[in-house]
């Protein structure tokens, strides 16, 4: 599974500046245990991680921690700056500009309509689009400018449309090495009718759901890894049906997931694997 794509050729820092921005590497984040961080990742210029299956933690290191400006869930929400993020991100992500770059990884299409998640945090924006196929994400600083730069990751379902439980965690950026802010996007089961992120220090924040995608962004938060954040869902009783660490891996939930024919498709091999549940779009 690729974890950061090369910035776009054209967008490329000098090799001295690239070498210096290389030596920062950041972990990713994740409850503290005895087992050492299954990320660590050397940042060029915008770091951008997105996966399916695994921590998805990018830190974005910048001294003026701009405050959030915009959560778009659709394409007709899209602030201006947002709506130049997300074609530059189709532009990088375009069959033509795939094939040149990875000659053997076939590209997911996807257009504005796939739009489903967009967050703007100063002069930073991160956009995820979803569809049948899989998901395409960027994340692109000064967009529209003559200083824009980015990253982007592209892939396939590996499942489709099955998610390991309720909730499937997509794409987490954090503003601390151990919390602060955090911005989280992913997809929910139809069984899900409210998803909260639960702070641990008897606060929470609730994520905006929709057509089985959910976004969620929390503002002087404060969050701390070792105060176990929590992502917990709801179902239309207002019942809780499910809860898991923010920063855990799929590999590493508590329970297992196995398809309809009972092979074990997420999480740690074990013999109480629970169903897969359907993407609710």
């Amino acid at each position: 599974m690729n974890d950061i794509l090369d910035l776009p050729a054209e967008r490329d820092l000098p090799p001295g500046k690239a070498r210096a921005m290389r030596a920062r590497v950041l972990g990713s984040v994740r409850p503290r245990s005895a087992r050492p961080p299954r990320l660590r990742v050397a940042v060029v210029g915008v770091v951008l991680l997105a996966v399916a299956s695994g921590v998805a933690a990018v830190v974005w290191d910048r001294p003026d921690r701009s405050t959030v400006q915009v959560l778009a869930m659709r394409a007709g929400e899209l602030s201006p700056t947002l709506r130049d993020a997300a074609e530059r991100c189709l532009e990088w992500n375009s069959p033509q500009r795939q094939t040149r770059q990875n000659a053997g990884e076939q590209p997911v299409p996807v257009s504005l309509t796939d739009l489903t998640v967009a967050i703007e945090r100063g002069d930073r924006a991160l956009v995820l689009f979803m569809n049948d196929v899989g998901y395409v994400t960027c994340d692109v600083e000064w967009a529209g400018t003559d200083q824009e730069s980015g990253g982007s990751n592209t892939e396939a379902w590996p499942h489709g449309d099955l998610l390991p439980g309720p909730v499937q965690r997509l794409l987490l950026t954090s503003t601390e090495a151990d919390g602060g802010d955090v911005s989280v996007s992913g997809r929910a089961s139809g069984r899900v009718h409210r998803l909260v992120l639960d702070h641990g220090d008897g606060h929470t924040t609730a994520a905006r759901l929709s057509d089985g995608v959910y976004g969620l962004m929390t503002s002087g938060a404060r969050l701390k890894a070792n105060n176990d954040p929590e992502l917990v869902s709801y179902d239309a009783s207002g019942a809780e049906i499910d809860r898991r660490p923010l920063f855990q891996a799929e590999d590493q939930l508590e329970h297992c997931y196995a398809n309809p024919d009972g092979k074990r498709i997420y999480g740690k091999p074990t013999s109480d694997c629970r169903p897969a549940e359907k993407w609710g779009r």
